[in-house]
């Protein structure tokens, strides 16, 4: 039994070591669902993940089995996982409830950090507020007797008192680039919206589940996708959350060709699984 603990304690002081290096507090992970990537392909993307975040999250449990292969790659690699639950105007959140329920029934998901409930849903108009909440309130049944915490993500504009008051945390989204902000002023322009969204969670944490810049792709107002943009867009929103102790998902850790036009570039990493050139690994633990 004593050995049995050692090398528990062993294998979380490495986790714990892990998450304090790494440049990132989390990376955004999405799939192409017509061509699922299956448990090995996870494990060596979640491997190369691990070194820039201490936390990945994926959009789904159900979609492509993704639930199950994220949570055992995130535990082979030492990351903790944020879990979505796609939500959206068809009956996606009750097939994904299954998927949950099956999921911690299963498996040990120690490693799951919080569970958030829809991406965006109150933005697009897919569900009302109120039964966004209803939807929290569901799962916080399920997995808060497990220590998971159970949250939304959202534009920062969109996000309505009842919401709020449901989550045990908030995430929220906001992309400079698709307000044509000009690069200069883009990372004052994300804080300014994180300040927004702080000044209305009645003292809840307030992490940002996605920003990014494109480096390819079209103009779009002031905001010009190049290379060089994405990198200084990187590097300043990193450095003003680590000066301001504000937990943030890079989006998204991958470029992702199967969608179309600008989409496809707002890769940490290139489809190689590579960093991209003008990145180094010290720049990103060093961004200020």
């Amino acid at each position: 039994m004593k050995i049995v603990l050692l090398i528990i304690n062993i294998y979380w002081l490495y986790i714990t070591s892990t998450i304090a290096s790494t440049a990132f507090y989390g990376l955004n992970y999405g799939i192409n669902r017509d061509a699922c990537p299956d448990l090995d392909n996870l494990d060596s993307d979640f491997k190369a993940l691990s070194q820039y975040a201490s936390h990945v999250r994926v959009y789904s449990v159900k979609d492509c089995d993704l639930g199950k292969n994220a949570l055992l790659a995130a535990q082979a690699n030492g990351v903790k996982l944020y879990m979505g639950m796609w939500v959206d105007k068809t009956d996606s959140f009750l097939q994904e409830l299954v998927s949950l329920k099956k999921l911690v029934s299963d498996y040990n998901v120690q490693n799951i950090e919080a569970i958030i409930v829809g991406s965006e849903v109150i933005y697009r108009g897919d569900v009302s507020s109120d039964q966004l909440t209803e939807y929290i309130n569901q799962v916080k049944e399920i997995v808060h007797p497990l220590g998971i915490q159970v949250t939304t993500s959202d534009v920062y504009y969109k996000f309505e008192h009842n919401v709020v008051s449901a989550v045990d945390f908030i995430m929220m989204n906001a992309f400079p680039y698709w307000e044509g902000a000009n690069i200069n002023e883009a990372p004052n322009t994300l804080f300014e919206h994180y300040m927004h969204v702080k000044s209305l969670s009645n003292g809840k944490i307030v992490r940002i589940s996605e920003t990014g810049w494109p480096e390819e792709g079209a103009v779009f107002g002031d905001s010009i996708p190049r290379s060089d943009y994405q990198k200084d867009f990187l590097l300043s929103t990193l450095c003003l959350a680590k000066r301001n102790g504000i937990d943030m998902f890079w989006f998204s850790a991958i470029d992702e060709p199967y969608k179309t036009g600008v989409e496809a570039h707002f890769g940490l990493l290139d489809t190689n699984r590579q960093l991209k050139s003008l990145f180094s690994l010290d720049r990103l633990n060093n961004p200020c």
